[in-house]
């Protein structure tokens, strides 16, 4: 009889001991990713070590309130700084008749040929970075 009930302590002590270290996720946190249904634009939500931001993702169609990584919202930002610059420099190459950047980097030469350069591998490589953190489901 004794063992019998020493077996039932140790089952309870062994369940509790379980559900109280289990770790419990709330249901509306669990389904938060990228690409998720939001209403208020510029709410942040925190999931684990991820931070969503509820916004228009610039790389998704249609065009509504999505939660979306923090980060594709920044990177967004600066592809649009990098690109508006690039735009602005293109539009003055063209007033002095060159049909591109690389033209006027050809023409110039010297470090204002590797800044130029280096400004379309920034475009570049922030289109690579949008594509990668603006996805749904990340």
């Amino acid at each position: 009889m004794e063992v019998f009930m020493l077996r039932k302590i140790i089952v309870a002590s062994t369940l509790g001991l379980f559900l109280a270290t289990s770790v419990v996720t709330p249901a509306s946190a669990a389904t938060i990713k990228t690409g998720t249904a939001c209403k208020k634009a510029g709410q942040t939500v925190k999931v684990g070590n991820k931070t969503y931001v509820c916004g228009k993702n610039p790389i998704v169609t249609p065009t509504r309130n999505t939660y979306m990584l923090k980060a594709c919202r920044d990177t967004n930002a600066l592809y649009r700084t990098v690109k508006s610059a690039y735009d602005d420099m293109l539009e003055q190459a063209n007033i002095f008749g060159y049909k591109t950047l690389a033209d006027l980097g050809n023409a110039l030469g010297g470090q204002e040929k590797i800044d130029l350069e280096n400004l379309d591998k920034t475009i570049t490589d922030t289109q690579g970075l949008l594509a990668q953190q603006c996805r749904r489901g990340s």
